[in-house]
């Protein structure tokens, strides 16, 4: 019906949120490794130093690349994101061992 929000009782309000909320997406497939052409990871970069890619919690373990939780347009976006996360993750590694 033609209402406004604020007209709808509360299970009807409960019953909209849950319609905009509680969907799912079921891929039904994919074309395999064959044809892709990015993987995304799963890392939260939010628990990584950006400086770094050290994981906050765990001192001494790093993350890079594909599998945080990044990902880039095509055309070598994904491949930039893993060489300067590597660099920046040995910068790190480099002036650990040199103190």
């Amino acid at each position: 019906p033609d209402v406004s929000l604020k007209q709808l009782n509360v299970r009807d309000q409960q019953a909209l949120i849950s319609t905009l909320t509680d969907w799912r997406v079921q891929p039904n497939g994919t074309e395999g490794y064959r044809t892709a052409e990015v993987t995304l990871g799963g890392v939260d970069t939010n628990e990584l130093s950006s400086r770094t890619m050290e994981a906050r919690k765990v001192p001494g373990l790093y993350f890079i690349g594909e599998v945080m939780d990044v990902t880039g347009w095509l055309g070598g976006y994904n491949f930039q994101w893993a060489w300067s996360s590597a660099w920046a993750c040995a910068q790190d590694l480099i002036a650990a061992k040199s103190s």
